[in-house]
């Protein structure tokens, strides 16, 4: 494979041209620039997790194929207060749903603050919003050849208007969701909040919060844009924090990211919301 890339940063450091060569067989070919993790790896994992106490899997509705949307409900059942955590809406994302992996694993690890916050709160985790996208190879759409991430608004697909229900099931029940996180990759690790402007006083944690993940990794600039715009709700962010008063994040993680950092991140990230939220 060769390639020529421009000066600039951003899309403007795309490769202008690529050339691969491939041997072609009867045989089917994949080509995949980031580790697979297809829907069937996931099912894997989820299978592995309910294997802990308090932690069980629900599915909440199907993808435009009938795949499962499958969701791991992790803690004690009967709290009244919990966090939700999703990712890949877009499939080839990988480097953010690997930090999603480890933030759920710490959760649902063994250590005092992990089982302290399992006591308390619940944590409600989508970790394949696409799974057809993901199955076949897409770049940032379903089935229905829509991009996930724009559909909080009208809510056409099947998959976002799953955890749409889901949210207002929980809702009518009284159950409040301190927090939520939507997992994905992009250039370079970078939080997108919404800006303390624009939120109530209950979600400016989020920014101490970042902070702290950033001390805790030996970042000097953690990369932190916040979005001037709460309106429209096409993106799950924006439809969290107006529709249901969470406050919210799109976490991104560097597709070139070491895998070993991410790991890490994602375990920082969940150690630090953990101490944060069970000491407010």
């Amino acid at each position: 494979m060769n390639g020529f890339e421009r000066s600039g940063s951003g899309i403007d450091n795309m490769p202008e041209s690529i050339e691969i060569h491939l041997e072609l067989s009867k045989d089917t070919l994949w080509i995949a620039a980031q580790e697979l993790w297809t829907s069937t790896d996931i099912d894997s994992w989820i299978d592995d997790l309910v294997q802990v106490e308090n932690i069980t899997q629900t599915v909440i509705g199907s993808s435009v194929e009938g795949r499962p949307v499958r969701m791991l409900e992790i803690g004690n059942k009967q709290a009244k207060r919990g966090i939700l955590v999703i990712s890949r809406q877009h499939p080839p994302e990988v480097t953010g749903f690997l930090a999603m992996k480890s933030f759920i694993e710490t959760i649902a690890g063994n250590t005092y603050q992990a089982i302290a916050f399992r006591k308390n709160f619940m944590t409600y985790n989508i970790p394949l919003m696409n799974p057809d996208g993901v199955d076949n190879g897409h770049w940032r759409h379903n089935m229905g050849g829509i991009d996930l991430n724009r559909d909080w608004q009208e809510f056409n697909q099947p998959e976002t208007s799953a955890v749409r229900d889901f949210l207002n099931r929980k809702k009518a029940e009284g159950f409040e969701f301190v927090f939520a996180s939507d997992f994905h990759s992009t250039w370079k690790d970078i939080y997108y909040p919404l800006d303390s402007t624009l939120v109530d006083e209950n979600a400016l944690f989020i920014f101490d919060w970042i902070e702290k993940i950033a001390a805790r990794l030996s970042v000097d600039d953690p990369n932190v844009a916040p979005s001037v715009y709460v309106k429209p709700t096409m993106v799950s962010r924006n439809y969290f924090y107006n529709n249901h008063n969470i406050p919210a994040i799109v976490f991104e993680l560097g597709d070139n990211a070491d895998r070993e950092f991410i790991k890490k991140k994602g375990k920082s990230a969940a150690e630090e919301l953990m101490a944060i939220i069970l000491s407010k």
